[in-house]
């Protein structure tokens, strides 16, 4: 099969599913109990009023016409109106700048934590039972191990209570006092700043919160990686690379390398929920206004509209990163085509 029936046949699969995702989330607030109207005013309210807002976002309606109205609603990007948590705000004026300091944060400490994790995954491997391989996996089942909260606690608590060397609290804001110097002194607001002033307050706040999330990520990518190359040196194919001369360097880097990051690609599409997920603990630690923080507010201020809007982007966020990753397998091993 080529590549172009190859994705067109994904393409498909991802239609279906979208669909699938995009009716669930539709139908699992539904059948939640209560009544939305009373979410959006205190007890109290008139007939009237109450008759005023079904109208408006067609409460009344049949079920199929508010699907209907909801799937037109997605696919402009219109998620609503926010009903607790900033009443009058659209879900999106919310969600956009939160969603933009989500990324950065899990971009970067994605991107930290498989290049490190598979580092020491590989090099654990490679010196199987020796020193690198028993500090290695030390390291990585302690992470592992360690609950998000308690980790990115401790952090906080030397690193920005008694050092003082971090903010307590934040996404971006002040600058550290040393960078005064060639920087200037920050003005009084985020939007003021020069670009440099701006890069420079993101990178202040980004530290600690980067630190926790990344640590906590390697531990698994090591794990996986360790195991998977563990296997593959042992694959009759390295032996007759070793016997023709090969060197240690080739074997490890252009032989194993590609047929043990198989299951790391797998681990990092599945991962993505769970990532998503796993920001909230390290958001809410660190104060951090993120799409983490922002769950846990929606969920506390019982926002639906706002927690519909977030659950279909972290659903069709994992869509996407296993549609990535079965792209990446065809690189990886040709055989996923046939």
């Amino acid at each position: 099969m080529d590549m172009r029936r190859f994705l067109l046949r994904k393409s498909v699969y991802v239609v279906i599913t979208l669909f699938a995702i995009i009716a669930f989330n539709f139908f699992l607030f539904r059948v939640m109990p209560g009544d939305p109207v009373r979410v959006f005013i205190q007890k109290g309210m008139s007939p009237e009023l109450e008759a005023i807002i079904r109208a408006k976002f067609h409460l009344d309606d049949p079920l199929l016409d508010q699907f209907i109205s909801y799937l037109g609603q997605v696919f402009t990007l219109d998620f609503g109106y926010t009903t607790t948590f900033k009443p009058g705000s659209t879900c999106a004026e919310i969600i956009l700048p939160r969603l933009m300091n989500t990324l950065i944060l899990v971009g970067l400490g994605t991107i930290l934590s498989i290049w490190i994790g598979v580092n020491i995954g590989k090099a654990a491997a490679w010196r199987r039972g020796k020193a690198v391989d028993t500090i290695g996996m030390g390291i990585s089942l302690v992470f592992y191990s360690m609950p998000t909260f308690l980790f990115a606690l401790v952090l906080l608590l030397i690193f920005a209570g008694y050092l003082k060397w971090f903010p307590l609290a934040g996404a971006y804001g002040d600058i550290p006092q040393w960078s005064e110097s060639f920087l200037g002194q920050a003005p009084d607001t985020y939007l003021q700043m020069s670009l440099g002033q701006k890069i420079m307050s993101r990178a202040y706040h980004l530290v600690l919160p980067i630190i926790a999330f990344t640590l906590e990520i390697m531990a698994e990518f090591a794990l996986i990686m360790r195991n998977s190359m563990t296997d593959v040196l042992t694959e009759d194919y390295i032996t007759t690379a070793r016997a023709k001369g090969v060197s240690n360097k080739v074997i490890l880097n252009d032989h194993a390398m590609k047929n043990a990051m198989l299951p790391v690609v797998t681990v990092m599409a599945i991962s993505v929920g769970w990532v998503l997920g796993g920001t909230i603990m390290v958001e809410l630690v660190f104060t951090y206004d993120g799409l983490g923080k922002l769950t846990y507010d929606a969920v506390f201020y019982k926002d639906y509209a706002l927690l519909q809007a977030l659950f279909l982007i972290m659903a069709v966020a994992v869509l996407a990163a296993n549609l990535i990753a079965d792209i990446v397998y065809t690189y990886l091993d040709p055989r996923v085509k046939i």
